[in-house]
């Protein structure tokens, strides 16, 4: 049986007859060349008249192979066939008879020449059909103007691993197709039904049934080499992506692009002389060190410095070793030899006539990047100037975001106001009219304020002073009198008298100026008396000793200080931290501003009310259960810091505040501050009691209010006292406090009277609760 080109719904037929035709006009041509191989072709169709009459079998083209590939001859020149990348083919099987030699190549190459990669170039949706027939007969046969057209690609994976890419063209010169007796006639209602069904192969074989129409003849495809086009594409596409993504696509379209698989990419910033790791870490440094700052004069040579950082020109080192022998050495040089690096490419990066950083790329062998393949960079420098701008804006916007969450108070919740008036702001500014940022006002909120204290902390700190001025300067006057039983000298008789008097204020009390004293006493006296001493190298083991314990930045001892100073700081992180954690939680109750501060504990202010946000409605509700959740909080963050202060290297303690207000006010961002703060003359009582009452007493007596294991809302209004004796009740329950709940008016304080505190004692072993309370667990409990 004989095996057929045949392939979908069409009868194929390898013919030459076309050809035949072109000769046969060429016999007319005024071109004895062109005259003379029309001659030659025709006598071959005359001795094999299968040639035009068409070829069916891949056994019928084998009996005539040789003639075949005489004739393809005249279309493939031989004097080509190293350089042009074609084929013959079967239109419809896309069975190459005829190929040039730089194809074979390449085919050998991929190891593929047993399977015939060019069947896989026109095959389209329709279970692998080939559209080339059907636009052939819509377009050609029938004049209807349907858009086949799309891009052909090939990829082909050599045995070296490295892949190629080729777009694809079909030529159809020697191709006509033809209606058998089956043919069903295309009418502009079966083109509509074709179209809207594209991909439902059963729709096109009902209008195109087998052996309808009869392909003849034979097509040429040409390929052409688009791997470096590939390749930069590639590059251009992934320079848009976002950077942590982007970096390891753009090393290797770089390495394709050059040909070189181990090219190495690196980049730094050039920034006021100092040339410093890039902005986007994912660059390594390829001709500084790791993590090093240097000065670009002491970089490089004279010739590199002036090129690069002064007329801003690429500089090619295509020999790092002889460059280095040239130079006599330096650090770039230094760098890239220890790495093993042997040729080197340094492109300025110059946005807006400033330079901002340097691209790297280097290689391990010698001359591998030159002042030739460089020329492939031109075409990637806008890319590449367009990606380093959009890097340098991206790590200034990160900066400013680093700096409005560290360093100002503009919390999320508010943050839709201010973009509403930046927005407002750019608007008029662009429209030409007179841009004023105008203030950020909120009006009718309610304010929560809290706070932990860190209890005596000033003693805490005074003790820590005193202890460590009592070890240096006693261990200083015991130096002292070992040289004054050596030697009577009266000068360090003097100096241990000035000691004592030092030691004797210390024990009397810490004054402001104590501690100043001692430091220039230090300063003057003692630290260049024993660097004399030192010099002499004469029994000074006793000061080498004494040095050892000082602390090297502030030059004195630091022991107790460092206790204190830590315990403070990890006091300050642990409180710190759960408030954080605990308000993103209250945030998804109702948006509100939330502040905190951090002294010798944590403070937190709160604003709740319809202004603050755009997306929901208030409900004095919505008020009663942040209240709630800030008692809550209060009790949870004391228990957890007596819980954690095991592992604090003092023992201190802390006290619990919370003010409770219950009349509106309005907040105002303060620009200059970069902070909100109450508005208006009435609303000052509120912020005058916020800052006296941690330190306020109860009435006649000499108790401080704020005490250690108790839980204090300070409030002046009867409603607040009933509402909150319900919250303290709720608490009791949820054996947060203990049935020790009491009621005592706190002394007038200037610009406040009639101020009351509800005051309970807490449980420090209370259990924490796993959710946030609400007014709805009041209601269950009660």
């Amino acid at each position: 049986m004989k095996k057929v080109f045949t392939s979908g719904p069409f009868v194929s037929m390898l013919s030459f007859r076309f050809l035949r035709d072109k000769c046969l006009e060429l016999l007319k041509s005024d071109n004895p060349i062109e005259q003379f191989q029309a001659s030659q072709a025709l006598n071959h169709f005359k001795e094999n008249p299968i040639l035009t009459e068409g070829i069916s079998s891949y056994e019928e083209y084998e009996q005539h192979q040789e003639v075949i590939d005489q004739l393809m001859g005249y279309l493939f020149p031989p004097a080509l066939s190293n350089n042009e990348i074609k084929a013959a083919i079967d239109p419809l099987s896309n069975f190459s008879f005829y190929k040039s030699r730089r194809l074979a190549k390449i085919l050998e190459d991929s190891n593929r020449q047993n399977h015939n990669v060019l069947k896989e170039v026109f095959r389209d949706h329709i279970e692998g059909y080939d559209f080339i027939p059907y636009a052939i007969i819509l377009n050609s046969y029938y004049q209807y103007n349907i858009d086949f057209d799309r891009p052909k690609n090939l990829k082909i994976k050599l045995k070296n691993g490295e892949e190629k890419n080729y777009r694809v063209t079909f030529n159809a010169d020697y191709v006509e197709i033809y209606p058998n007796e089956s043919a069903v006639e295309i009418t502009q209602e079966v083109v509509d039904e074709l179209l809207a069904n594209a991909e439902d192969k059963n729709v096109w074989m009902k209008y195109f049934p087998e052996g309808s129409w009869t392909m003849e003849g034979f097509g040429i495809i040409n390929m052409i080499d688009t791997t470096l086009d590939n390749a930069i594409d590639g590059f251009k596409t992934h320079m848009i992506r976002p950077n942590n993504e982007s970096y390891k696509f753009l090393v290797e379209d770089i390495r394709k692009i050059f040909g070189i698989p181990d090219l190495q990419l690196g980049s730094y910033i050039l920034d006021r002389n100092q040339l410093r790791p890039p902005y986007d870490l994912n660059f390594k440094m390829l001709t500084i060190a790791s993590n090093e700052s240097i000065n670009c004069k002491e970089y490089a040579c004279n010739d590199v410095y002036n090129r690069l950082f002064k007329e801003h020109k690429t500089v090619i080192i295509s020999n790092v070793e002889r460059y280095n022998e040239s130079t006599g050495g330096n650090s770039l040089s230094r760098s890239l030899i220890d790495q093993g690096l042997k040729s080197a490419v340094l492109m300025p990066i110059v946005i807006e006539g400033q330079m901002m950083f340097i691209l790297e790329l280097a290689t391990y062998n010698a001359n591998q990047l030159n002042a030739i393949n460089m020329v492939k960079l031109e075409t990637l420098m806008p890319f590449i100037l367009s990606y380093s701008a959009r890097t340098i804006t991206e790590f200034k916007n990160e900066i400013s975001a680093v700096i409005q969450q560290e360093c100002t108070s503009i919390h999320p919740s508010v943050q839709w106001r201010f973009e509403e008036e930046a927005n407002r702001y750019i608007q008029n500014r662009n429209s030409g009219e007179n841009a004023v940022f105008k203030e950020i006002v909120f009006e009718n909120v309610i304010p929560l304020y809290g706070q932990i204290d860190i209890v005596g902390s000033s003693n805490a700190r005074n003790e820590a002073v005193q202890k460590d001025y009592k070890e240096q300067l006693t261990q200083t006057k015991r130096i002292l009198e070992t040289r004054i039983e050596e030697k009577k000298l009266p000068f360090y008789e003097q100096l241990v008298y000035q000691i004592d008097n030092f030691l004797f204020e210390l024990k009397l009390n810490l004054h402001t100026s104590t501690e100043q004293e001692i430091n220039n006493f230090y300063s003057s006296q003692i630290f260049p008396l024993f660097d004399h001493l030192l010099k002499s190298n004469e029994n000074v083991e006793d000061i080498k000793r004494f040095y050892d314990c000082l602390d090297e930045n502030l030059r004195s001892f630091y022991k107790a200080r460092k206790n204190y100073d830590n315990t403070i700081d990890k006091i300050n992180k642990e409180l710190s931290c759960f408030i954080d954690k605990q308000q993103r939680k209250a945030q998804n109750m109702f948006p509100h501003y939330f502040e905190k501060f951090k002294t010798d504990g944590v403070e937190h202010n709160i604003y709740i009310g319809q202004s603050i946000t755009q997306e929901r409605t208030f409900h004095l509700t919505d008020l009663y259960n942040l209240r709630v959740w800030q008692l809550q909080v209060a009790c949870e963050m004391e228990a957890m810091f007596y819980k954690a202060q095991k592992d604090f290297p003092l023992k201190l303690k802390v006290a619990s505040l919370i003010l409770a207000h219950d009349v509106p006010l309005n907040i105002r961002y303060r620009m200059d501050e970069k902070q909100f703060d109450v508005d208006g003359a009435y609303n000052v009582r509120y912020e005058i009691i916020k800052k006296r009452i941690d330190k306020a007493l109860i009435k006649n007596t000499n108790e401080r209010l704020t005490q250690p294991h108790k839980l204090c809302v300070v409030y002046s209004s009867s409603a607040i006292e009933k509402e909150y004796l319900k919250y303290f009740e709720f608490l009791k329950a949820k054996n947060y406090i203990s049935d020790n709940i009491e009621i005592v008016e706190i002394e007038e304080l200037q610009g406040a009277s009639g101020i009351k505190a509800i005051r309970a004692d807490l449980n420090h072993d209370l259990e924490k609760a796993e959710n946030l309370f609400t007014t709805k667990d009041l209601e269950r409990t009660s």
